[in-house]
């Protein structure tokens, strides 16, 4: 679970009583259940509490004279103390500090903001939280209008603006500073080049990103056992094999059917390694589970991520949980190649100009059926996306457009990698390792001439394993670098890419994908979930919580054919929608 909760009084004159902390953390429980290890800290005007379900906890408390360090998600600093200097802390966690003096008070985000921490401001105090959606239920906040229609645009958050009123997410490597005279805000670390790794030639470069990360991942993870997701593309399979160098004792995992292509590649390049490898799928009561699960999706999302697929993601978690309680997960590896810049095209390395429009366009707003809103929230999503993206980048406006990608590609990762992150402690530790410091630096820090198509990545696992470099993707070819004699195994490639820009263009030309009209067992779950609460009245155009946002005849359109034909149901509109309502339940709220 490893959550935290904290209250912080502005006036130091009026205490805030065990009382006060205990209610928030009962309006948490009620959302998420009950937590196995609690530990507080508080001072008279302050009190912290960390709470968490998997063992072994991922939380603590660390005194140091009149003050405390409360932390919850795992501390990474060459101390091994939460004591250490801000800046010196690394991995994913969220974090409130009394200084020893016992007068100056500091809440943190980590590094790059992964770990998600919220706070809100009422009755003279900073209320905080790992859970948008414990503030909102425990203040009685209402709904965002902006940050509801943002959600529900774009299918996830990142940046400051959440769908609670008043309630907001603190940036990457955000303090908030509570000394006796004043409040304020900083950022105690900002990540930079490392020259020395940038000047490198090709395949010293590689070496130095390999010796980085195995190093950073031997240092955190050498005295655990963690689960490894694996897949059929690169992320997962350069994140195993440096777990390999590091000497890690893994578990590998790959979620889908038997006759999923990233499935039989997972398992292809598990057996060739060596590795232990389990498959992962959803049980055959799926159908009978979800209704139960569907809730619990929605209290650990925070109307972050659509409930619908986050609870097979969870359900994953749930059951991999149960055998070690760490998993390691390769978002991130994306640095290693071009893909943060791929929107500025030749542009890119070549100006310091970051073209926002069409990273907007390309990353953020994926084509969605715009009819079953009242008012197209396009607009108003774009811009709040621009303007959560230029903030991060303002600092670095004279760098070239693809160092400001890199941050830019981070920092709406928080919205995905990072939400995903915080949603699996309902049953395991995730941890994102491409997301250390070390890790990340020395990633970016690489020439992007050297990313360009994947060469890094390449190069990287041939000297980790060649055996396993030489084993196809699911994008086509295999993971080791072109060569003239293995040109002729790449030939899918091309052929695989166009396809898939085929199938984006056609879905924002046309406002379609591929459609699937024989139902899946998923299909047919996600029909009798919807079914029943039609049933029970709570997904009812005219009724629901959110009815103001949406054209009730097309919702009521839409509604019908999902539980009528499943198989080509709109599960992508209708997941936002379902996860949207039932998050206002959640808090008692609506639109208004």
């Amino acid at each position: 679970m490893s959550d935290l909760l904290a209250i912080i009084s502005h006036d130091r004159s009026r205490p805030v009583g065990v009382e006060a902390i205990e209610g928030l953390a009962s309006s948490y429980e009620a959302l998420r259940g009950p937590s196995a290890v609690r530990e507080t800290a508080a001072a008279d005007w302050a009190a912290v509490s960390v709470v968490d379900r998997p063992q072994p906890a991922m939380v603590g408390v660390e005194r140091q004279g009149q003050g405390w360090t409360a932390w919850a998600g795992p501390l990474v600093d060459p101390m091994t103390t939460a004591a250490a200097p801000l800046e010196r802390l690394d991995g994913q966690f969220a974090l409130v500090r009394l200084e020893a003096d016992g007068a100056t008070l500091r809440v943190a985000t980590d590094p790059l903001g992964m770990k998600p921490l919220f706070v809100a401001e009422s009755g003279g105090r900073t209320y905080v939280s790992t859970s948008a959606l414990a503030l909102a239920r425990h203040l009685r906040l209402g709904p965002s209008r902006p940050g509801l229609e943002s959600f529900l645009r774009t299918g996830n958050q990142f940046g400051r603006h959440t769908p609670w009123e008043g309630v907001e997410r603190l940036r990457p490597a955000e303090s908030l500073t509570f000394t006796p005279e004043r409040r304020q805000r900083g950022s105690y670390w900002q990540p930079t080049v490392e020259e020395d790794v940038r000047r490198l030639p090709f395949e010293a470069t590689a070496e130095a990103c390999v010796d980085a990360a195995a190093a950073a991942i031997a240092a955190r993870y050498g005295e655990r056992r963690p689960w490894l997701d694996l897949t059929g593309g690169f992320d997962t399979r350069l994140l195993a094999l440096l777990g390999q160098r590091a000497r890690l004792d893994f578990l590998t995992n790959t979620s889908g059917e038997e006759s999923d292509e990233d499935v039989r590649l997972a398992r292809q390049i598990a057996t060739a390694a060596g590795w232990p490898w389990t498959r992962f799928g959803l049980p055959g009561d799926w159908q009978e589970l979800l209704p139960e699960r569907i809730g619990e999706a929605v209290a650990w999302g925070d109307c972050h991520l659509d409930a619908l697929p986050l609870a097979e993601v969870m359900q994953g978690h749930r059951e991999k949980g149960a055998t070690e309680s760490m998993l390691l997960n390769g978002g991130g590896g994306e640095h290693y190649r071009d893909y943060p810049w791929g929107q500025e095209l030749w542009a890119a390395g070549r100006s310091r100009t970051v073209n926002f429009e069409r990273l907007i366009a390309w990353r953020v707003l994926s084509p969605l059926d715009l009819s079953v809103f009242r008012q197209d929230p396009t607009p108003a999503a774009a811009a709040g996306a621009r303007a959560e993206l230029e903030a991060r980048v303002e600092p670095f406006a004279a760098t070239p457009n693809t160092f400001q990608c890199d941050l830019l590609y981070a920092l709406k990762a928080t919205g995905h990698f990072g939400a995903y992150q915080s949603t699996a402690g309902a049953w395991e530790h995730m941890e994102l390792p491409f997301y250390l410091k070390p890790v990340f630096t020395s990633a970016i820090s690489a020439s992007p001439r050297h990313r360009n198509y994947h060469r890094l990545m390449r190069e990287m696992m041939r000297r980790l394993d060649p055996r396993i470099a030489a084993i196809q993707t699911e994008t086509g070819g295999p993971a080791e670098p072109l060569t003239l004699r293995n040109a002729h195994r790449f030939a899918p490639y091309p052929w695989r890419r166009g396809r898939r820009f085929a199938s984006r263009l056609r879905g924002r030309v046309l406002g379609t994908g591929d459609a699937s009209p024989e139902p899946t067992a998923i299909d047919r779950a996600r029909a009798d979930l919807f079914a029943r609460l039609r049933e029970e009245g709570r997904l009812r155009p005219t009724q629901m919580r959110s009815a103001a946002l949406y054209d009730s005849n097309r919702l009521e359109e839409l509604l019908d054919a999902a539980v009528a034909a499943p198989g080509a149901a709109d599960w992508t509109t209708l997941g936002r929608v379902l996860t949207a309502e039932l998050a206002l339940e959640a808090v008692d709220a609506g639109v208004d």
